[in-house]
C-alpha cells in the first residue's frame, strides 16, 4: 500500500488535506465522508476538475453534505443535468450558483425565492415572457434587472404611461436612482 492510502485517516487534519491534495485521483472518493469540510471541499475541487466520467459518478454523491460551502463547489461543478435536485436548498449561496449555471427552462421555479440575490440572478437569465411576472418584485435590484430586459410597451405599462422606446435607457436611470422605487 501506498503511504498517502495509509494515511487517508490520519488522526492529524494537516496530514488529512496534504493526503487529499497529493493523492491519486480515483482514492478521493476514500476521503468524501471526512469529518472536515475543508477536506472534503478540496476532494470536492479535485473531482469536479477531473471532470468527464467521473465526476458525474462521484460529485452527486456530495450534493447533501452537511456543509453548504461543500454544495456549493458541488453546484459549481456538477453536470447541469442535476442541478434542478439543489434548487430548493436551504442557503442561499447554494440556490445562488444553481440559478447561474441550471437550464432556463428551471428559473420560473425561482423566481419567488426569498432572497433577492436568487431573483436577481434569475431575471437576468429568464426567458423575457417570463419577465412581467418579476415587474412588481419588491426589491429594487430586481426590478431594475428587469427594466434592463423587458419590451419597452412593459415598462410604460408598469409605469401606467405611454412612452417612444428610446427613452428605455432613461427609465431604467431613474429606476436605479430614485430613492422611492428603492423601498
Amino acid at each position: 500500500m501506498k503511504p498517502d492510502l495509509e494515511l487517508i485517516n490520519d488522526k492529524d487534519f494537516w496530514v488529512r488535506f496534504e493526503v487529499a491534495k497529493r493523492i491519486s485521483i480515483e482514492h478521493l472518493p476514500k476521503m468524501m465522508n471526512d469529518e472536515s469540510y475543508s477536506i472534503r471541499c478540496e476532494v470536492t475541487k479535485r473531482i469536479g476538475s477531473e471532470g468527464g466520467a467521473f465526476a458525474r459518478e462521484h460529485l452527486p454523491k456530495m450534493m447533501n453534505d452537511k456543509d453548504y460551502i461543500i454544495r456549493w463547489e458541488v453546484a459549481k461543478r456538477i453536470d447541469p443535468k442535476h442541478l434542478p435536485k439543489m434548487m430548493n436548498d436551504e442557503n442561499l449561496a447554494v440556490r445562488y450558483q444553481v440559478t447561474r449555471r441550471t437550464g432556463v427552462e428551471h428559473l420560473p421555479k425561482m423566481m419567488n425565492d426569498k432572497y433577492w440575490e436568487v431573483r436577481c440572478e434569475v431575471a437576468i437569465r429568464i426567458a423575457v415572457e417570463h419577465l412581467p411576472k418579476m415587474m412588481n418584485d419588491k426589491d429594487y435590484s430586481v426590478r431594475l434587472q428587469v427594466a434592463k430586459r423587458i419590451d419597452p410597451k412593459f415598462l410604460g405599462e408598469m409605469f401606467g404611461v405611454d412612452f417612444d422606446p428610446e427613452y428605455q435607457a432613461g427609465l431604467i436611470r431613474i429606476l436605479s436612482e430614485r430613492e422611492d422605487l428603492k423601498k
